[in-house]
């Protein structure tokens, strides 16, 4: 009878051992699950942002090409020269204003 009351006990300290061992795992799990899912959602915003640059990009470039395919004819001139170096005709008025 001693045996079993031994062994009894021996099943109680390591049913006790491994059932903390399974609940420490079990929060483990949770803590890194929530953690993996806050840094896909990170991830997920950056990829967002991204994207976004990327067609901005995609705009400036079409603009860009269209700039260089254009023609070099009078029109393209006049309008490098108001757009870049701020020119005008001298009979043209200038209205000036404040851009916020």
């Amino acid at each position: 009878m001693d045996e079993n009351k031994y062994f009894a006990d021996r099943k109680s300290k390591v049913n006790m051992i491994v059932r903390i061992f399974l609940g420490f795992l079990l929060v483990f799990a949770v803590v890194y699950f929530l953690w993996s899912l806050m840094q896909y959602n990170d991830a997920m915003k950056t990829k967002e942002e991204k994207q976004a640059y990327v067609e901005s990009l995609k705009d400036d470039i079409q603009r860009l090409e269209y700039m260089v395919d254009a023609p070099l004819d009078d029109e393209f001139k006049i309008r490098i020269a108001r757009e870049k170096l701020g020119m005008c005709f001298p009979d043209e008025i200038i209205f000036y204003g404040e851009y916020e």
